[in-house]
């Protein structure tokens, strides 16, 4: 057997991560439970000498809170390198069985107006808990289709999301148009999931939302319902790398389940995607934040011409200002970059 590696000063042992763990009275308590041990057996471990059994070590990664879950894995991974499989294994996120009853329930009982809002927040919910179970930062949401105009659809807007620290825990507030030019926008229009390991080393997808400088890697993976597409569910993470193939299946699999918060109107056949560039999210924020003035501008205008606009319908007419705008915008801005791009080539 292996002699666990007892760590270095940049990098503790595990048993050093397990003795600032058990510093609180209430989570050494809570782990011995969780364990099926004595707090003196637990008290032990966090000694050199101590050598528990590999089952135990293997439940003790699962049941430390989330916030120490990743420090107290990459402890164990070096202390027991031979048994990176089985630890791996141990934390496989699924998604619980619990969940689809619960989308199914709320499918068949809340009423049509606010069935979106209730499916869309639990599913973006259990997507960012599963995705990120370590609480590492990362943001999940949903990138819809714009209503089609001269039956193509030119632009993808963020709807509400979820986020970890970095990023707030509702998005809503932070929500941008995606283009030709997105992660985002890649998936939607060759119609299959795709990720960015690295964003900063990444040259044609760049974009996810706003502020970029926060997310390192990406995935996307596109919403469709009956051959027809609505966008794509779209996440974005602090670390790099983290969209492996396991995690890749996972936003596959919220995709189809998001389908659910949609009503079929929604998706749209994929020969009307013609996505366009969209300026960078920083280019955006002047004409989103002028969204509120433009809804009761059209509703103001609509009640003086006697027809007047509802909210809903006011709002929508609002949004295609700001995407009529942001196409402009992005025109003379795509135009530049590809000039840019030709003269470095």
């Amino acid at each position: 057997m292996p002699h666990p590696n007892p760590g270095t000063q940049d990098q503790p042992g595990w048993q050093a991560v397990l003795q600032k763990i058990i510093q609180s009275p209430k989570e050494r308590q809570r782990l011995a439970t969780a364990l099926g041990i004595n707090i003196i057996t637990l008290s032990r471990w966090v000694k050199a000498d101590s050598h528990p059994q590999r089952s135990y070590l293997l439940r003790l990664v699962k049941v430390v809170q989330p916030i120490h879950r990743s420090e107290m894995l990459s402890a164990l991974l070096r202390a027991y390198p031979d048994m990176h499989d089985k630890f791996m294994e141990e934390i496989a996120e699924t998604v619980p069985s619990s969940f689809f009853r619960q989308i199914l329930r709320d499918r068949a009982s809340i009423i049509e107006t606010l069935r979106p809002w209730q499916i869309s927040g639990t599913v973006l919910n259990e997507a960012l808990k599963l995705l990120d179970p370590h609480q590492l930062g990362m943001a999940v949401t949903a990138a819809l289709c714009m209503p089609p105009v001269d039956d193509k659809i030119r632009s993808l807007r963020e709807h509400g999301g979820r986020g970890h620290a970095p990023w707030s825990s509702d998005l809503e507030q932070k929500a941008v148009f995606l283009g030709l030019n997105s992660l985002a926008g890649h998936a939607v229009i060759f119609g299959r999931a795709a990720s960015v390991p690295d964003v900063r080393k990444e040259r044609y997808i760049p974009v996810f939302g706003y502020p970029t400088d926060w997310e390192i890697s990406a995935g996307a993976a596109p919403i469709w319902l009956q051959g027809r597409i609505a966008g794509c569910l779209l996440a974005a993470s602090l670390q790099p790398e983290h969209f492996t193939q396991e995690r890749m299946d996972l936003l596959i699999t919220f995709a189809s389940i998001f389908s659910l918060a949609l009503n079929p109107d929604e998706f749209y056949d994929h020969r009307a995607v013609q996505l366009r560039y969209i300026p960078q999210p920083s280019q955006q924020q002047d004409s989103l934040r002028s969204f509120r003035q433009r809804v009761t501008r059209l509703m103001t205008e609509s009640a003086r011409q006697g027809s007047p606009l509802s909210n809903a319908e006011a709002e929508k007419c609002a949004w295609q200002e700001i995407e009529e705008e942001l196409l402009l915008i992005g025109q003379s801005s795509g135009e530049e970059e590809a000039l840019q791009n030709h003269r470095g080539e």
